[in-house]
């Protein structure tokens, strides 16, 4: 009996020891920190998720008592860390994260101007820019590199974190634009029969093979002994094929009186919305030309000195301010503001027009501010290659006539046989003249006299200078 108790004994002994080793074990068993994922890359601007962590001792889960620390800046490239903290028996342990932010967007690239570019051919391309952006390196354009090819330009660039970016540009040789034909004095000419036709003149340029005047070719059925209508055609064809055709409309009229008597009517200080329009639509059911001396007026009535040249009528320069104190305050500053009106009716009509009257004329004496300043100017128009035309029958539409009986009594009454120059005005609201101006051209028919426009070919009026 004594002998099973010692046994019971000593069995309970050793199961006692080996508890309390196991205890001790256990006890110093540390915390195990689990991170999901491992180390982690971001794109910059990125919005950092955390992706998860368990920690356990042995079988006791201990994830809540885990604190976390990060210095993650995803707006700045570098590499970061996520420390994972937790204490356990006056001890701290911890797990690091490695966050790494990199910058994996390529640059942009933009081309300025057209994609694909059509050029001409047998011409080179002209850059038209590009840009670069980058998302962290900011303007990147000075470091794009190009590559010039025969049918494509190729642009590259690559930003500080290697990300490469590229765009084609692609070249198109090839000319679909026709020629253009312009015509000088405008597509209308009328001759009396009998008379030499001359030609005005014109001028063919390509937008690729620029002056192929040379290459006109001009046909016409006129006959100047047989009253009728005409044409005189002008074809021309550019290098890729591209052709344009125009034609000048000839009028060839009965026989020319021969007493001489010839009235230019002339028109200053226009075009204008309310006057220009009808006039022009009267001496159009009229077969009359006229000579208009424009102003520089608002770009809106370009469209009036443009029919006033296809009409066939003589587009003049007046000046672009009609300011007295400003134009004749030198001679510099006349032809600065001369010069503004002529290119203006280059552009509108493609003739450089050289026919010019003074503002007040010739012999106006408000100039007198600059003593000798018209002396000056009229000499200086000569040397330059300009024909200045004063008047001899004035109207008084600008002045002392009031209604359109005095405009038409004024000019029929200072006719002669002579080349009469008629001054008028089609300013905005002149009524007076328009009223006027079929009775007057009714008038000179019915008493022999013909109607032309001023050329560089017609004698010059002019008044005696006064300054």
């Amino acid at each position: 009996m004594m002998e099973k108790e010692e046994k019971w004994l000593f069995t309970l002994a050793i199961i006692l020891l080996f508890t309390d080793f196991f205890i001790i074990i256990i006890a110093n068993i540390i915390p195990t920190i689990t991170l999901e994922k491992g180390n982690l890359i971001l794109n910059l601007n990125d919005t950092y998720e955390e992706p998860g962590y368990h920690a356990h001792r042995v079988y006791l889960d201990m994830t809540n008592k885990v604190v976390i620390e990060n210095n993650i800046n995803t707006k700045k490239i570098g590499t970061y860390k996520v420390i994972y903290k937790i204490h356990y028996n006056g001890q701290a342990y911890q797990k690091i994260r490695y966050v790494s932010v990199l910058d994996q967007t390529p640059p942009t690239l933009t081309l300025k101007g057209a994609n694909p570019a059509i050029i001409c051919p047998r011409s080179k391309y002209e850059e038209e820019g590009y840009t670069s952006m980058d998302n962290y390196d900011g303007d990147l354009t000075k470091d794009v590199i190009v590559k010039n090819n025969k049918d494509h330009i190729l642009y590259s660039v690559k930003d500080k974190s290697g990300n490469f970016s590229f765009i084609k540009r692609e070249i198109q040789y090839q000319d679909k634009n026709a020629p253009v034909i312009t015509l000088n004095d405008g597509n209308a000419y009328s001759l009396y029969i009998g008379e030499t036709y001359q030609e005005p003149g014109y001028q063919a340029t390509d937008n690729c093979d620029g002056d192929i005047t040379k290459k006109v070719v001009v046909k016409s059925n006129l006959d100047t002994h047989k009253i009728g209508t005409y044409e005189v055609t002008y074809e021309v064809t550019d290098s890729s094929s591209n052709t344009t055709k125009m034609s000048r409309k000839i009028v060839v009229l009965g026989p020319k009186p021969s007493n001489g008597k010839v009235i230019y009517l002339t028109f200053d200080d226009g075009p204008s919305a309310s006057i220009t329009p009808e006039l022009l639509d009267i001496l159009k059911e009229e077969n009359v030309k006229a000579t208009f001396f424009i102003l520089n007026r608002s770009s809106e009535l370009d469209y009036l000195i443009k029919r006033e040249y296809e009409e066939g009528h003589t587009v003049a320069l007046h000046g672009s301010s009609h300011n007295y104190k400003q134009i004749y305050s030198s001679s510099n500053a006349f032809f600065t503001d001369l010069e503004i009106i002529q290119k203006k009716v280059e552009r509108i009509t493609g003739q450089k027009p050289m026919i010019i009257r003074f503002p007040g004329g010739s012999s106006n004496t408000v100039s007198r501010f600059n003593p000798g300043i018209m002396t000056t100017l009229t000499q200086e128009v000569k040397s330059k290659g300009f024909h200045y035309f004063d008047w001899n029958v004035g109207s008084g539409d600008a002045g002392e006539a009031r209604t359109s009986d005095e405009v038409y009594n004024n000019v029929i009454k200072n006719l002669g046989n002579k080349n009469n120059i008629v001054l008028m005005h089609d300013f905005n609201g002149n009524y007076k003249t328009l009223n006027a101006i079929r009775k007057i051209i009714r008038y000179g028919k019915n008493n022999g006299y013909t109607f032309e426009k001023i050329t560089m070919s017609t004698p010059e009026i002019h008044h005696r200078v006064a300054n």
